[in-house]
């Protein structure tokens, strides 16, 4: 907390406003909010513009959403982690096991559809026109499931017909990158559009050398993308455009020699707007496919910090989960008399799931399972702001209902010969949630407050994904039940230039009570023949665990941040600092057992720091050569609910720079973690909650070391 309360002065030098291009501030459309204007909205949000996206130090899309205040992200690169390591949250929504922040691109949703982790490599930092963020879950009486915690949206480069952009960049660890966007202006109006980028890195190895096993290794990945787009302006009130995007991101060595992954996705996506009557009609839809293959390793015996040399690995699973994805929404937006901002709207989405994954041990194949499922979302919402006499008050009004279905779930294979044959119940969920606001713009001064209900439906591998390791098995949960939350925030946004020229300054408190809060407990231990190996059916995991996602309790999560700008002539200043108390109010697993760790009440939860701070700085040392730094500081925390890991705390500074050569063309190089600060991202593991005796099974994990960057931008 010491380290943040001496950064905070510099990061109170600012606010919401001045994340955008200050200029523009009063005419910036958030997509995020289903076209809602910056100024009008009644909760925290922000948008990072083109030009502050370029300048950021941190050379990947994860990198540079992790240093945007209020968001909270591992600091392993993306492309080190295991794609279902990722974590990403706002507020405290949002963990590995628990995802609960809508991300999408252009207005597309880039959580994956199966295991709902967001793939950050889909969108390079050169296709990246801005980035926008909604915190909290004001806005999910316009998008619904998923977006309880909050919304970030990428809007991609538009082509400009007849200009190319090019980006080229080598850094460390072998690491090099290529970025290309291209226009082809085919007639007035009508612009086709070509994107392409290709990353490789040999990676660093994330495993401290004191308890490096030999076959042990650094993390390879390479990450491409290839896009194509078509944007024609019909009319002067009509737009249309169609796109397609194939991403692939290969990974070999996640800790261990022999584990792979390969995480591929397509998405074809359309829209369009017309004006129709006094407002304009908005659709969008897309259709997408993907996949993740992914082989694992185990160790004979297993592995342990007390003996790193013991263990030889070999391959104990091979996963190829596919999946494809259906969705569009449909959106009339006007404004008439004293309603403003009239939103009415449908929105729907289908996902089919196929996961086969074939098990092995050291001497062969032990078995395979195949699970199978629908999962179908339909939604239809309102929302209107009243502004009587366009006066200084508008009051907001949304209301939204989600309709939820299962449809087709099933569970078949054998195990070590035991067959297993499981048709899952469909199950259905229907939710109404309202939300209410209110802003009151005093001058300089603007008040706000917004309370909502919302819901997220649990993610498909979390009901229906199985796992066997040695003598522990992950079991699906059918059963399990959507999660639903009641939030309030409150704050304010100040322009504070006439105390301070460039100063604004904003802050907001809030609070959430969720119920059925999910997460990844085990639930029995001991399973043996008597028990049936606690109901999975499976033989083998005679003395073993099973675990499963389960709705473990209900919590609470609240606190405030504070966020702020401020730029006078070539120096512009932004910074942010958020505490979040997040811990359950209730558990269902709180009788401690062999082997079984319980959730404990009233104690943060798992992957939610209590504070972080972030603060940047941009400087124009002259018209043509720039300096920018951004620094992110956090305590250490547990990394799960049961309390039985611990991750460090850090403090890093990177720093970036800059030289326009001519018109069009700019070098710049960058270094991240500019004081090689070594900290476990993942740290030890413990045996009991809250304990202090070290389990040598649990492999801490190095955060990113210094990495230097340097390249080039072009613009022809």
């Amino acid at each position: 907390m010491k380290t943040a309360l001496f950064a905070l002065p510099a990061m109170l030098a600012g606010a919401l406003p001045a994340m955008a291009d200050e200029a523009d501030t009063t005419g910036i459309i958030v997509t995020a909010a289903r076209g809602t204007a910056l100024k009008d909205m009644d909760v925290s949000a922000s948008v990072l513009s083109a030009r502050d996206v370029q300048a950021a130090p941190a050379m990947a899309t994860d990198q540079i959403v992790n240093h945007i205040p209020g968001i909270f992200t591992l600091n392993q690169p993306a492309a080190a982690l295991h794609p279902t390591g990722d974590t990403f949250s706002i507020r405290g929504f949002g963990t590995t096991t628990n995802v609960n922040t809508l991300v999408m691109l252009d207005g597309m949703p880039m959580n994956d559809p199966y295991f709902r982790v967001v793939d950050w490599n889909q969108v390079a930092k050169g296709q990246i026109e801005s980035i926008e963020v909604i915190r909290g879950g004001g806005a999910t009486s316009l998008w619904g499931n998923m977006a309880m915690g909050g919304i970030v949206n990428i809007v991609s480069k538009r082509p400009e017909a007849g200009h190319m952009d090019l980006d080229i960049s080598a850094g460390s660890y072998k690491t090099y990158s290529a970025t290309a966007n291209a226009g082809i202006g085919l007639a007035p109006g009508v612009v086709a559009g070509i994107t392409a980028s290709d990353t490789t890195t040999d990676g660093y190895n994330k495993t401290p050398e004191a308890y490096r096993n030999p076959y042990m290794t650094a993390t390879s990945s390479r990450n491409l993308n290839l896009g194509g787009s078509l944007h024609a302006d019909v009319a002067p009130d009509a737009h249309l455009y169609v796109s397609a995007l194939w991403h692939s991101l290969r990974q070999t060595g996640q800790v261990w020699q022999g584990t792979s992954n390969r995480w591929d996705t397509f998405r074809i996506s359309f829209g369009g707007e017309k004006g129709v009557g006094p407002g304009k009609l908005s659709l969008s839809g897309w259709y997408g496919t993907g996949g993740m293959d992914t082989t694992n390793v185990s160790q004979t015996p297993s592995f342990s910090i007390f003996n790193p040399s013991a263990g030889v690995p070999y391959v104990s699973q091979i996963e190829h989960a596919t999946y494809s994805n259906l969705g569009g929404s449909l959106v009339w937006q006007a404004s008439l008399g004293m309603l403003h901002d009239i939103k009415l709207g449908v929105d729907g989405r289908t996902i089919t799931s196929n996961d086969p994954v074939n098990f092995f041990g050291t001497s062969g194949a032990t078995g395979n399972l195949l699970s199978h499922a629908r999962h179908q979302f339909e939604g239809v919402f309102a929302q209107a702001s009243l502004v009587p006499g366009d006066g200084p008050l508008s009051i907001t009004l949304g209301l939204r209902g989600d309709f939820w279905q299962t449809a087709n779930g099933s569970l078949n294979g054998f195990y070590l010969g035991s067959p297993v044959a499981q048709s899952i119940a469909n199950q259905s969920y229907a939710r109404f949630d309202p939300r209410l606001g209110a802003k009151l713009k005093l001058g300089a001064l603007s008040l706000r407050a917004a309370g909502y209900s919302n819901f997220a439906a649990p993610g498909m591998n979390q009901m229906y994904r199985s796992i066997i390791s040695g003598t522990n098995s992950t079991s699906v949960n059918p059963d399990l039940k959507p999660q639903t939350n009641l939030g309030v925030e409150a704050g304010f946004d100040l322009d504070g230039s006439k105390l301070v020229p460039g100063l604004t300054l904003s802050a907001t408190a809030y609070t959430n009570k969720l119920k059925n809060f999910i997460d990844y407990a085990t639930v029995q231990s001991g399973c043996s023949a008597a028990t049936n190996y606690c109901g999975t059916g499976l033989a083998s995991i005679n003395g073993g665990t099973v675990s499963q996602y389960v709705n473990a309790g209900d919590a609470v999560l609240r606190g405030f941040e504070v966020l702020g700008s401020w730029s006078q002539g070539s120096l512009s200043l932004t910074g942010g600092f958020t505490y979040t108390d997040a811990h359950l109010t209730s558990s269902r697993y709180t009788t401690a057992s062999a082997g079984v760790i319980p959730d404990p009440v009233n104690q943060q939860l798992g992957q939610v720091p209590e504070w972080t701070a972030n603060a940047s700085a941009q400087w124009r040392v002259t018209h043509r050569f720039s300096l920018n730094a951004t620094v992110k500081s956090f305590p250490s925390y547990w990394n799960s609910t049961s309390h039985n890991q611990r991750n460090d705390g850090a403090t890093t500074l990177d720093l970036g720079a800059s030289w326009q050569v001519m018109k069009g063309l700019e070098l710049y190089a960058s270094a991240q973690n500019l004081t090689n600060v070594r900290y476990l991202d993942q740290g030890y593991g413990v045996t009991a909650t809250n304990g202090a005796t070290v389990r040598g099974g649990a492999i801490p994990a190095l955060g990113m070391p210094l990495w230097a960057t340097f390249g080039l931008r072009a613009h022809i």
